[in-house]
């Protein structure tokens, strides 16, 4: 079922995206007087197609991209009584601003995506200190158990996943504030002495590499449901089932339960559970899942319980437009810095992710419910704006490359030339997609 779900929330993703961003081309074309044959979605063998003026629609089986096809003297022969029409005949800046609103088209999709989510609210974890390691630059720079987070350098902080984001952003930033509040209501200012370079090592988590950890709902590791034919179920598992011990081994939380699950794949745990008044034993196997080790439950959660921990923000709809254009160019920002970083060799191209790694976090963000699918389309539709605006032949951002050169040397790059840098593009862009596929497939295995 999950990985239909994923499936299917992959074509959703992928359909939405490259449909908006190809529609930023068509309407642009549109608008300059281009004249466009063929707004197609998808590749290889046509499903639907329709004509609709002068513009054939179709539907393909291969949801992985999409064209505009516009008339143009490079391609077929056009008629004279069309050539003011053809794409190549346009003034270099009218080329411009059809091959740009491909990607900004995508920018401006995340900015209402976050727009809506900003008005409707969102939910998160409020920033709290758990505990503090020692010798950490969390002890170093003053953080004591019970500090809620504020700001960093200025920026608002409401949840974990906005302190995230603030910090990675403020990484290029000296000094790093921090802005937080005791459990004693405390106003205190603190700097950051950073040690290392976290983009380095992404994979470490933030919590890890400043030692602290954050202050989260200690749920008991009662069952909730059990699904059908899993491991769990196998096991003779059952819901209102209490995990008391694992491999003799005492478990008081579920996130205990669950890194000795993650920890243990295709190994016997002995569970000691209570069930009613009685304890028995039973043996659990995790069996492999989409590259992680699962059973097949879910975890009893009390109505209300989460309350104390939760945070909702919730603005309205120009503080949700204004918020929504500074977190996409964060995020913009954010990504050009992992970008800079790669080309330098400061991060390593293991973070790179492909088309199976987009369907598995797609798959989960779909199941967590509808904002967090919105969130994870807008984060990709900021990606796919960057990515095409990246000056690579054969990607838009190649094609600006060429129109800039045409602009400073007077003249068109010759057709022989641009297909020499085109199969070089083409060069670079397989290159990449082999790098994702087996960055992809390494997750898995």
């Amino acid at each position: 079922m999950e990985f239909f779900t994923a499936l299917l929330s992959f074509i959703v993703t992928i359909g939405v995206l490259v449909t908006v961003h190809e529609f930023g081309h068509f309407w642009v074309a549109k608008k300059l007087g281009v004249k466009v044959l063929r707004f197609s979605i998808g590749f290889g063998k046509v499903l639907k197609s329709w004509q609709r003026g002068e513009t054939q629609y179709t539907l393909c089986a291969l949801p992985f991209g999409g064209y505009v096809k516009m008339l143009d003297e490079n391609e077929s022969e056009v008629k004279p009584s069309e050539k003011h029409r053809a794409f190549n005949t346009q003034n270099v800046y009218k080329r411009i601003a059809i091959v740009i609103a491909g990607p900004a088209a995508n920018f401006i999709f995340a900015i209402f995506v976050y727009t809506f989510i900003f008005y409707t609210g969102t939910t998160g974890i409020k920033p709290i200190i758990g505990s503090v390691e020692n010798h950490s630059i969390a002890e170093s720079s003053g953080l004591k158990t019970g500090d809620r987070l504020l700001s960093i350098n200025g920026q608002k902080i409401s949840t974990l996943q906005e302190f995230s984001i603030h910090f990675i952003q403020a990484l290029e930033e000296k000094p790093l504030l921090l802005e937080v509040v005791s459990k004693t209501s405390n106003l205190k200012t603190l700097e950051l002495s950073l040690t290392g370079d976290f983009l380095s090592n992404p994979e470490q988590g933030l919590e890890k590499y400043l030692g602290f950890k954050f202050s989260l709902p200690k749920i008991k590791p009662i069952i909730d449901q059990v699904i059908n034919d899993s491991p769990a179920q196998i096991a003779g598992i059952q819901s209102n089932d209490e995990i008391l011990q694992m491999n003799g081994n005492n478990i008081n939380t579920w996130l205990e339960f669950v890194k000795i699950v993650k920890n243990n794949p295709n190994q016997e745990i002995l569970l000691t559970i209570k069930r009613n008044s009685s304890k028995i034993e039973l043996p659990l196997t995790p069996k492999i899942k989409d590259g992680v080790a699962k059973v097949g439950v879910s975890v009893f959660v009390p109505k209300n319980y989460l309350e104390k921990w939760q945070v909702t923000v919730k603005k309205n709809l120009v503080d949700s437009f204004t918020s929504a254009n500074i977190k996409v160019y964060q995020l913009t920002k954010l990504n050009l810095l992992m970008i800079k970083k790669m080309l330098l060799g400061e991060v390593s191209l293991k973070q790179i992710s492909g088309p199976v790694s987009i369907a598995d976090y797609a798959g989960k963000t779909a199941q967590i419910g509808l904002v967090s699918f919105l969130s994870f389309l807008a984060l990709i539709s900021i990606g796919l704006g960057l990515l095409n605006l990246l000056p690579i032949p054969l990607l838009d951002g190649g094609h600006l490359l060429f129109y800039l050169i045409e602009i400073l040397k007077g003249s068109p790059i010759s057709q022989m030339f641009q297909q020499i840098l085109l199969k070089f593009g083409l060069f670079v862009v397989l290159s990449l997609t082999t790098v994702a596929l087996y960055n992809d497939l390494s997750r898995l295995l």
